[in-house]
């Protein structure tokens, strides 16, 4: 009877371990988000045919991404305030904007062709 008893009170215990590990996980996951709030989304398109443009390079901060298929793009940890953006595409003109990141949470850049 006593060995059952220990057998269920360590059970118990672990169970116990393992619920407060995952509160703890959870938390943590919580506090990233936070931290990264500062995104800027937009999209990229020719500005004669309006036609979304991909692979479009966006650079900002020492980060570079790239407009999906969509012409749609995603910068997160942005300086706070006034920031340069450049977006570059083969075969058109590169373009530079400054941008209000805490006014400004989306843009829609118009590309001109060479």
């Amino acid at each position: 009877m006593k060995k059952k008893l220990f057998i269920a009170a360590v059970a118990l215990g672990l169970f116990n371990l393992n619920v407060s590990a995952k509160d703890n996980a959870s938390t943590e996951v919580k506090s990233e988000v936070i931290e990264q709030s500062n995104v800027l989304k937009g999209i990229v398109s020719d500005k004669l045919t309006k036609e979304t443009l991909a692979g479009a390079i966006i650079t900002a901060n020492g980060q570079k991404v790239y407009t999906d298929l969509d012409g749609n793009f995603s910068i997160s940890n942005l300086c706070g305030g006034k920031c340069q953006i450049k977006i570059s595409l083969i075969s058109y003109k590169d373009q530079t904007l400054d941008i209000d990141t805490n006014n400004l949470q989306s843009v829609h850049v118009n590309l001109e062709q060479r």
